[in-house]
């Protein structure tokens, strides 16, 4: 059934449409003036300047910050789906003692605040010798990021109909077989949808990274970012140039990979 969008309709559209992009709009202009002007009264810069990025890119070591981030990002979201497509096969496929309430922890654990975490974390980290290294973040986001990567997949996974894998036995193929030939290659878009997500909170995950790193052989992107002040006030514009180069990754992918990441979150909500 069609129904006719009224003039109220689109306000709000247009409204929450501006609240998203205000801000980014504003952290582009900002990249591009110089301190002076970005206390100006002005919104556009005038005239518009790429000293930020010069510094950024070649004085400031921004780099490698990004490059940290990328190594960190992708073996944790690499981790998260070797260990979370199975489990959440398990929890959507298999009949087992205890598995509604294990997952419920799960379920539980993608909610539990990461700050509680902290103290004991870094002492274990401290003694096995492991601060400032990858491993330090790598650790700590695959054990709190593949719970969400498990309650995510096992809600994909019910959404293909046990048919399909009954046929399949039924005409001799394996279990493992049919796993690896028919239920994974179905559930690719929702797979790399959701490792797209869990790349994406390695990326912007700022707590662990401020802790658990010291040195630009390990800090990632956020928290370099942050490290763009001076003695008594923030360097806005470099602050926000690099935020924008930052930004650059995550875009390029979700635009490279939005066919599969659309039909991934769609997977979710068709019923059996």
């Amino acid at each position: 059934m069609n129904r006719k969008l009224g003039p109220l309709f689109w306000i709000f559209f247009i409204l929450i449409v501006l609240v998203n992009l205000v801000p980014y709009v504003w952290t582009v202009l900002t990249s591009f003036k110089s301190q002076n002007q970005i206390f100006d009264a002005g919104i556009f810069p005038d005239p518009f300047i790429i000293d930020n990025y010069v510094q950024v890119i070649l004085e400031s070591g921004f780099l490698s910050n990004i490059w940290n981030s990328f190594v960190v990002s992708g073996v944790t979201s690499i981790v998260c789906l070797l260990i979370g497509v199975p489990a959440a096969y398990s929890f959507a496929r298999l009949c087992f003692r205890f598995r509604n309430p294990l997952f419920m922890l799960v379920l539980f654990i993608t909610i539990f605040p990461g700050i509680f975490i902290i103290s004991p974390l870094f002492d274990f980290l401290r003694s096995i010798g492991a601060i400032d290294t990858y491993f330090a973040l790598i650790l700590p986001y695959v054990a709190y990021f593949t719970p969400l990567v498990v309650w995510i997949l096992t809600g994909f996974f019910r959404t293909i109909h046990p048919s399909i894998e009954e046929v399949a036995i039924m005409d001799g193929c394996g279990v493992f077989r049919m796993i690896v030939k028919i239920f994974l290659p179905l559930s690719i878009p929702s797979i790399l949808t959701v490792g797209i997500i869990a790349f994406t909170l390695a990326w912007n995950e700022f707590l662990f990274a401020l802790i658990f790193t010291s040195s630009e052989s390990a800090r990632t992107v956020p928290v370099a970012i942050s490290q763009f002040q001076g003695v008594h006030s923030l360097d806005w514009g470099q602050m926000t140039a690099a935020a924008v180069i930052a930004t650059i990754p995550i875009v390029l992918i979700s635009v490279v990979l939005q066919r599969y990441i659309i039909s991934g979150l769609t997977a979710g909500a068709v019923k059996e």
